[in-house]
């Protein structure tokens, strides 16, 4: 047991270390061993306050206010002024074990959150958009254990805040812009929600570029079900949604969606659906392998106030049945929190982020080029 305990140390040491320039994936990684969901089921009169999206606080990124997404790799510049926005939904960063839901005032979360995907991810955008990022009651990491009907509540209340936040932006921020809505992992179970609820089938298709909906994996009769949204099928494809989940080549990508589903009260049948995916390399639903060659650069910011420099060629991929199935990449730090069975959910963006900063250019300049 002493061995056991200096080791957990020892690991939980160097995950605070590198936690440091990694923000939200070490977190993940370091709560797998620690996680599980909160005793007491859920309970909407013990839920935090909810946000109010008046309040710049309420933000983890506004155009006016400098934030963790104001930043680019070496040699790439942020629009000024941006052509479109982004309404980017940050993936998972609360890790209690006690509460459902975070507060909006927990400080070390939000600080996570910034550091995390903000920095990492919701930039990629700023090449083409102006970056909004509602900070939201997250259901915590560990109601993905084992989801259940606490947990669905939970992510309920994660979507209404969601859902309000995307209500306002419309109302005060948008001005009638065209708009992409980004998110990843839990983010990306909202973004799903948003664009069924929100787009499709009224006014605002008309000034939906396209949703890059990550790291969650979507189902065909997804698609079927809704009126007027479809899967994208090239770069410069618009209206449409963009979807993948990155596993390493060899792994089993069915074994991890059937875990899932045994655990699941809610997606029994999970396992047995067939799913979308689009390759980040080269923008289509093939599976035909895009090589290293294709992927632009790998970026992840680091530490410290000096960014690292863009990772060319980091991978090759291709798609099989909503799986994005990559080569390893070589590089430490795309590899800190890769979790069991090869997955490497906690780098969606960052294996592809160049592809994706290019490609979501290329796709507001297609959406405008089309209303002239």
């Amino acid at each position: 047991m002493k061995r056991f305990l200096i080791g957990l140390g020892a690991v939980l040491t160097v995950a605070g270390i590198v936690g440091l320039a990694y923000g939200q994936q070490i977190g993940m990684f370091a709560s797998l061993m620690l996680a599980h969901a909160p005793h007491d089921p859920f309970d909407a009169a013990k839920a935090p306050p909810a946000p109010d999206y008046a309040q710049a606080s309420s933000w983890g990124a506004l155009p006016d206010v400098k934030d963790a997404s104001d930043v680019a790799p070496p040699g790439e510049q942020i629009a000024d002024p941006a052509p479109a926005d982004v309404f980017f939904i940050h993936p998972t960063t609360f890790f209690s074990n006690d509460l459902w839901n975070q507060p909006l005032d927990d400080a070390a979360t939000n600080a996570r959150t910034d550091s995390g995907p903000l920095r990492n991810q919701a930039s990629a955008f700023n090449g083409c958009c102006a970056v909004y990022a509602p900070r939201y009651r997250q259901m915590t990491f560990g109601g993905f254990l084992k989801y259940d009907e606490s947990s669905q509540k939970a992510i309920d209340l994660a979507y209404s805040d969601v859902k309000r936040a995307f209500d306002y932006y419309i109302a005060h921020y948008n001005h009638g812009r065209p708009f992409i809505i980004a998110g990843h992992s839990q983010g990306a179970r909202l973004a799903r929600l948003l664009v069924a609820d929100e787009i499709d089938g009224t006014a605002l298709r008309g000034q939906f570029v396209a949703a890059y909906i990550v790291g969650n994996w979507m189902d065909a009769d997804w698609f079927k079900a809704r009126k007027t949204i479809r899967p994208c099928e090239r770069a410069d494809d618009t209206g449409c949604v963009l979807t993948w989940s990155s596993i390493l080549e060899g792994e089993d990508a069915q074994k991890q969606r059937e875990g899932f589903a045994q655990r699941s009260g809610y997606a029994p049948d999970m396992a047995h659906k067939d799913y979308v995916c689009t390759n980040p390399l080269s923008w289509s639903r093939s599976a035909a392998l895009a090589p290293a060659a294709l992927n632009k650069g790998g970026w992840v910011y680091g530490r410290g106030d000096k960014p690292r420099p863009i990772d060319p060629n980091l991978i090759s991929a291709h798609c099989d049945n909503g799986a994005l199935f990559i080569s390893e990449p070589k590089d430490f730090a795309y590899r800190v929190a890769v979790l069991p069975g090869g997955n490497y959910h906690n780098y969606d963006y960052q294996l592809a982020y160049m592809n994706i900063r290019e490609n979501a250019q290329t796709r507001v300049h297609a959406f405008l080029s089309k209303g002239k």
